[in-house]
């Protein structure tokens, strides 16, 4: 205060630390004025975040989608949940963990998905929904939606949705396993062994995504005539198995859905052949058939993807040191399979070596230090489309959702299928 004298009054004085104690009080204030602040504005940033993001099983629909998603062909037999939810709801927020939970248990075996009625208000108001959240099911087929009107709790709705679940696993006994094995002798069955008296949810989901493609079994312990036959003392056990077979083939990997879909997808779509025993030979001549995400090159091209009518979505990228996809890009086009393709091959997944495969980048216009994404289609016409968003999760998971609609733009390729380089076949590699 430099404006007071040199030797002030007491009245002076006391003035003075009167304005000291309003100083004091002053900075008080505005400090906890400030931590106020930084503490609704964290509040407001954490609400802004949208509901089922990242890592979340949770398969968000929208208008582009969800019409596909209702009548997709291959999802018919499915049955399909669907939260309408508001991100500013706070009984949504509160059943968001709930939900996500029931996602993971049910994950490959129902459709569970979410629709954001702030963004998406014309497929709620279609669906009539006037509270949040609101949950329903859409049966097999695709008709009669259910409403739920129980507790929203990951325990509660559990049993609900199950109701409306069918599967098409058939019961195996000693008096009918040759029956079963003769039927589409031909082609591959699969056996589960289990000492559990219910059929795991598990299989019952695989014979809803392999249905009209691979018939699955189920053999309990006390089936003692058929456990001997096939040399069978642990449970749970997985065969793969046909008339004439010299030996079964045994699922040796961790009992998750996706390693089981994959490895029973392999039989049905590649060895359904009637030499027996050609199945371990076809393996190790083609690795790329078991592999989930595998390289296209001129050896794997028509076993894949030049050689089918479904869709080919490839990921051109530049390989690793040893020649490989790095892993990162890896693992998010193995979860983009996982959520878009989990049981029918509508997409053939693969990745391309843009550092080997000079023509295919020429051809198709990419720039080869890029990972870019495209879809290929083969027969009368040979066409592609390329996505002009970097690559990553999400802009996988946008390409995808695009395709089924018509929502992308394909350029034909005049000569047909691009080029790819000669490469020595796996026999020759280790001679």
């Amino acid at each position: 205060f430099p404006f007071l004298p040199e030797n002030p009054s007491a009245s002076t004085t006391e003035g003075v630390c009167r304005i000291r104690r309003k100083e004091r009080k002053i900075k008080m204030f505005g400090a906890r004025f400030l931590a106020g602040l930084a503490i609704v504005c964290a509040i407001g940033s954490a609400s802004a975040k949208g509901l089922y993001e990242k890592d979340s099983l949770v398969e968000k629909l929208n208008e582009l989608n969800f019409k596909t998603f209702i009548k997709k062909q291959d999802s018919m037999n499915h049955v399909k949940l669907i939260e309408f939810y508001k991100d500013d709801c706070a009984n949504c927020k509160s059943f968001e963990k709930e939900y996500n939970d029931l996602a993971k248990q049910f994950k490959g075996i129902i459709k569970v998905t979410a629709v954001d009625c702030n963004s998406q208000k014309k497929i709620c108001d279609e669906y009539s929904v006037k509270e949040f959240p609101t949950l329903k099911v859409i049966p097999p087929g695709g008709f009669g939606v259910q409403d739920y009107a129980g507790e929203r709790t990951a325990k509660a709705i559990y049993p609900w949705v199950l109701k409306f679940h069918q599967h098409f696993v058939e019961k195996v006994t000693s008096e009918d396993l040759d029956a079963f094995l003769n039927k589409n002798a031909g082609k591959y069955k699969a056996l589960l062994f289990t000492d559990k008296g219910k059929t795991p949810l598990i299989w019952r989901g695989l014979s809803v995504d392999l249905h009209n493609k691979m018939t699955l079994g189920v053999v309990q312990k006390e089936e003692k005539g058929v456990c001997s036959r096939y040399k069978v003392t642990k449970f749970p056990t997985i065969l793969v198995v046909k008339p004439g077979q010299k030996k079964p083939i045994k699922f040796e990997e961790k009992v998750e859905y996706q390693e089981l879909f994959e490895f029973l997808n392999r039989y049905q779509e590649t060895f359904a052949m009637e030499q027996p025993g050609a199945d371990e030979e076809l393996a190790a001549k083609k690795p790329w058939l078991s592999e989930s995400v595998p390289e296209l090159t001129k050896l794997s091209a028509e076993d894949i993807c030049y050689g089918t009518e479904n869709v080919c979505v490839i990921v051109a990228a530049t390989p690793t040191a040893e020649g490989k996809l790095d892993k990162g890009v890896y693992d998010e086009i193995a979860a983009a399979k996982s959520k878009f393709n989990p049981g029918n091959g509508k997409y053939q997944f693969m990745w391309l070596n843009t550092d080997r495969e000079k023509a295919f980048v020429s051809a198709t216009g990419l720039e080869a230090a890029t990972t870019t994404i495209l879809a290929l289609r083969t027969g009368k016409r040979t066409r592609f489309a390329k996505s002009e968003a970097a690559f990553s999760e999400k802009a996988l998971s946008e390409f995808l959702q695009r395709l089924p609609v018509g929502d992308v733009q394909y350029k034909p390729l005049k000569d047909g299928p691009p080029a790819l380089e000669e490469i020595a076949a796996p026999e020759e590699k280790k001679k």
